[in-house]
């Protein structure tokens, strides 16, 4: 999507690939590229990621590149992402650079920049307000 160059890295021979009939559930960390193609349940960190059009992945993806065209549900923090027609995003992406093709199912929140925002919420204990309110 970004250029030829970009693409070719993914169909180098040190790619690691979760083929079709593979699924796993648990965190992966690897250098190099990872080719999704079948269910992933956890967190990805490696240097590149593609998610084919008939993987599965939810988790948090965190890695250099990534190029989504399956179904991912989750946060992604990538420097450069590039979305394909045939994804479908749920979640929040974090992004330096970007290019989604026409078709794309997003429900996502993006942010430029890869700082991971942290939402803050005061839970408040329930019991104990009842009782401050009866005095």
């Amino acid at each position: 999507m970004f250029s030829k160059d970009d693409k070719e890295s993914f169909k180098s021979s040190d790619s690691s690939v979760i083929g079709t009939e593979m699924q796993i559930n648990g965190n992966i960390k690897c250098q190099g590229s990872l080719v999704i193609k079948g269910t992933v349940k956890g967190n990805i960190e490696c240097d590149e990621i593609r998610l084919s059009s008939e993987g599965v992945l939810k988790g948090s993806i965190k890695s250099k590149d990534s190029e989504i065209s399956g179904k991912f549900e989750g946060n992604i923090f990538s420097d450069t992402i590039a979305i394909g027609s045939t994804a479908s995003i749920k979640g929040g992406i974090n992004y330096n650079r970007m290019q989604a093709e026409p078709g794309a199912k997003l429900e996502v929140d993006f942010l430029l920049g890869l700082e991971e925002k942290t939402k803050v919420s005061k839970k408040t204990n329930l019991a104990k307000s009842l009782k401050t309110i009866k005095g």
